[in-house]
C-alpha cells in the first residue's frame, strides 16, 4: 500500500505552472535590466558574495550548515537567473561594457 492509495496527496495541489514561468520571465527581464547597468551588475555579484556562493566552509554547528544551505539555495537561484537572462559572464567578471561610467 502507498500514500497514494490512501488518498494521502488528494489535498495536494500541483503548482500553477504557467504562474512560476510568467514568474520565472519577470525575474530574468528584471535581471537583464540590472544586467544592462554596472551598478545593477555590482549588485547581483554582492548579493552571490552575501550568500555565500564563491565559499566554501564546513562549519561543525549544524545550524549553520543548515543556514549557510539556505543562503547558497538563494545565491545560487540568482547565479541561474543570471545566466539565463545572459549577464552572467559580466557580472562574474566586473566587465565594465563600453559606454559605462
Amino acid at each position: 500500500m502507498s500514500a497514494s492509495d490512501i488518498g494521502y496527496f488528494d489535498d495536494y495541489e500541483s503548482p500553477d505552472t504557467k504562474q512560476d514561468e510568467n514568474q520565472r520571465s519577470m525575474l530574468v527581464n528584471a535581471i537583464q535590466l540590472m544586467g544592462k547597468e554596472y551598478v545593477g551588475r555590482e549588485f547581483l555579484r554582492w548579493l552571490m558574495e552575501k550568500t555565500k556562493v564563491f565559499e566554501q566552509e564546513f562549519p561543525k554547528d549544524l545550524t549553520l550548515v543548515a543556514w549557510n544551505a539556505g543562503l547558497r539555495t538563494v545565491g545560487l537561484e540568482i547565479l541561474s537567473l543570471c545566466s539565463e537572462a545572459n549577464v552572467l559572464q559580466h557580472v562574474l567578471t566586473k566587465e565594465v561594457i563600453e559606454n559605462e561610467q
